[in-house]
């Protein structure tokens, strides 16, 4: 499988889970909206939806475009294998990736409730917590995507450094 087309499974991968996670999300936004009464959730619930399926289906009938324009055009000559490091480094990449994905929805859905339930006595406490806790997390996958050869070398160095 050429580069190319795994960034374009990839991509449609990511597409049917966002998919899923966002009818999930938005049907529970939804609930405790009207449990609420407040007369902008349908509204919310309206735009996030329309905007969520323009960018599954342009992720789902264009990967390959996507895919050409986040890779370099591949040559006839079959590409070198990696290096262990360049390996690392795309792991790391990957990772914060993974990471972002889960804290970014989150760290929305937490400052979403806190909107919902703004005028409500209650302890927000845990959420402001969550909130912290998500974006604590958010700025990690920033580092692991930023910073991934740091780390790699930051790695290395602790390996090897007993071996002197």
């Amino acid at each position: 499988m050429s580069p190319h087309q795994t960034v374009a499974l990839a991509l449609r991968l990511f597409a049917i889970w966002l998919a899923i996670y966002v009818a999930r999300e938005m049907l529970a936004f939804y609930a405790a909206g009207s449990r609420q009464g407040d007369e902008y959730s349908p509204l919310i619930v309206a735009t996030v939806s329309v905007l969520a399926i323009i960018f599954l289906l342009v992720l789902w009938f264009f990967p390959r475009t996507i895919a050409r324009s986040l890779l370099p055009l591949s040559s006839d000559a079959p590409a070198p294998p990696a290096s262990p490091e360049t390996w690392f480094t795309v792991g790391c990449g990957l990772l914060g990736l993974w990471v972002l994905a889960s804290a970014i929805p989150r760290l929305l859905r937490n400052l979403i409730v806190l909107y919902l339930y703004r005028s409500y006595e209650m302890d927000k406490s845990s959420l402001r917590d969550g909130l912290l806790y998500y974006f604590i997390e958010l700025l990690i996958g920033v580092g692991l995507i930023l910073g991934a050869s740091g780390i790699r070398k930051f790695i290395w160095w602790a390996r090897n450094a007993g071996h002197g």
